[in-house]
């Protein structure tokens, strides 16, 4: 099933569309096991919307499992930025050739924008608790990290202890909101 509305034109994004967005997609989440939030000012025709959805149906019928009975928490990781690896194929591995070394490059590069190292401290208390988790790097401290988790609903609580009874073995401050519905969970967007 997909929740629809009627628009002309997308909505200007200022503080209050964008809470309006947030309490609609609240009050759904509340009436259904599984919700995947499509991204604020998200304009699709029916006929589009159907092709998406036919187009994608695997797809979101996998994320709709995945996000089912469940509810997001975010942490907000805050320091100095850390120097970024190097590749290891240049230095490291001169016989391999110009398409490995690329390749190798990318892998770096990939692992540095998903991965959040700073968060090992904590993840022997979360792992019992974390059902997925989205990473995105930032490049612009003290805002090092944003780490999403996937967390079964009414956890939040046992979650948040978990949070402030590891965090003091970080070496970065972390800053836990939510819950929220599975913003970070959903595909990108349809159109």
């Amino acid at each position: 099933m997909a929740a629809v509305g009627e628009m002309a034109e997308r909505p200007a994004v200022s503080e209050a569309t964008l809470r309006a967005h947030d309490a609609v997609i609240r009050r759904l989440a509340d009436t259904v096991d599984a919700i995947l939030p499509v991204r604020f000012g998200s304009l699709l025709s029916e006929s589009a919307l159907t092709d998406a959805l036919a187009v994608r149906g695997r797809e979101l019928t996998e994320a709709l499992a995945l996000v089912a009975g469940r509810e997001q928490m975010t942490l907000r990781l805050m320091g100095e930025a850390a120097p970024r690896p190097a590749p290891a194929a240049a230095p490291d591995h001169p016989e391999l050739g110009p398409g490995a070394r690329y390749l190798a490059a990318r892998r770096a590069e990939w692992r540095h924008a998903h991965e959040a190292p700073e968060l090992e401290p904590l993840r022997p208390a979360l792992q019992p608790l974390v059902r997925a988790e989205r990473v995105t790097r930032h490049e612009t401290p003290p805002l090092l990290a944003s780490v999403y988790h996937l967390i079964d609903r009414g956890a939040s609580a046992v979650y948040r202890g978990a949070v402030e009874r590891a965090g003091s073995a970080a070496l970065v401050r972390i800053v836990a909101t939510g819950p929220w519905p599975p913003y970070a969970f959903a595909p990108e967007a349809l159109g």
